[in-house]
């Protein structure tokens, strides 16, 4: 489904307000508390397929902040070149969520972003590309093209494009399974068979600290294995942690900023054949 990048509403703030928290008030209590009862379980911000789209709103409404932010500021710092006058960038977002990388691309000024860039994510949970179509839909981004794929098979490149594949947060989620790690090798083993230039990937997790083994080295790993070319950008940044009020009830979007830093994994990938 194709969003309509309308552009009805201005900043990230005003999408925050009418697409996330408004739905999140909405929800009832009960609800409400039994999404947020994961954190205190050890689970925080882990989402598996069959889980509700209550549990995809939670987690959108207290995190996608603090996680556009980071992967903001992981662009920011890392050597990646913005498309020239006339380029074509097609980001690939895999585990998008509801679209957290194109709501930190969406604020990136002064590098030709985002009208060089055709924005295509993926996020298997239906709540997740509920949420994420709502917020290219709203968000003023002026993308070139902005929409989510139905699958990964549904992915298509051109030669002519760069690409940019991206991964925020996903290496961490206990739902990654390895067969879905494979499918990722793949379409980025494809994407480097077809194109004439280099193919990007840039990461950035904030979630090292829950014990589970992350994805993305073993992505690399398949990627070496495949006798492709691969050079490797460590990406460091401090970023201060930002969360909603929510208590906050008078419409009036607010972001309590903690002194504390987010633990930030991050890498930037060139590829060749």
């Amino acid at each position: 489904m194709i969003a309509n990048n309308s552009g009805t509403h201005e900043t990230y703030d005003d999408v925050f307000e009418a697409v996330i928290r408004r739905a999140w008030l909405a929800v009832p209590e009960a609800l409400q508390n039994e999404a947020g009862q994961r954190k205190r379980d050890g689970r925080q911000a882990q989402l598996s397929l069959d889980e509700p789209a209550e549990w995809a709103l939670h987690d959108t409404f207290r995190y996608q902040r603090g996680h556009a932010d980071v992967f903001r500021e992981v662009y920011r710092a890392s050597h990646h070149h913005p498309p020239s006058k006339g380029e074509q960038l097609r980001v690939i977002d895999i585990g998008a969520g509801a679209a957290t990388v194109a709501v930190a691309l969406s604020e990136v000024r002064g590098r030709g972003l985002p009208e060089r860039i055709d924005y295509l994510a993926f996020d298997p949970h239906p709540g997740m590309n509920s949420l994420g179509e709502q917020v290219l839909e709203h968000l003023a981004a002026d993308f070139r093209s902005a929409r989510y794929a139905e699958s990964l098979e549904a992915i298509e490149f051109s030669n002519r494009d760069r690409l940019l594949f991206t991964f925020s947060y996903v290496s961490h989620q206990e739902a990654v399974r390895p067969e879905d790690v494979e499918q990722w090798a793949s379409l980025i083993e494809q994407a480097v068979a077809q194109s004439d230039r280099a193919v990007e990937v840039i990461y950035a997790t904030t979630d090292n600290f829950h014990g589970i083994e992350p994805k993305l080295p073993v992505l690399g790993q398949k990627l070496d294995q495949a006798d492709l070319k691969r050079r490797v950008e460590r990406v460091n940044v401090q970023v201060h942690q930002r969360y909603p009020d929510e208590r906050d009830l008078d419409g009036h979007v607010r972001w309590h900023r903690r002194s504390a830093m987010w633990q930030v994994e991050a890498e930037r990938w060139t590829l060749r054949a």
